[in-house]
């Protein structure tokens, strides 16, 4: 398998931490699966998670949580 160039997963992650986060979402969910259900099924599932990420094949919804409105506690 081709060495892993950050540049290429900052492609598909909107930064360092969530493509490290993705990537392990992915690697659980093809850990999950039967190695023969795999597209590679001899490949280590977080190089494997890498690789598809990296070849656009993952796709993935991030929403920002809302602000949370805190209270300035000296009005009381």
């Amino acid at each position: 398998m081709d060495p892993l160039k950050k540049g290429n997963l900052l492609k598909y992650a909107k930064n360092e931490y969530l493509g490290a986060m993705l990537a392990a979402k992915v690697a659980r969910r093809l850990q999950a699966m039967h190695p023969d259900q795999r597209p590679d099924a001899d490949a280590k599932v977080t190089s494997l998670a890498l690789k598809l990420i990296t070849d656009g094949e993952v796709t993935y919804e991030f929403t920002e949580p809302e602000e949370e409105v805190v209270e300035d506690l000296d009005d009381e």
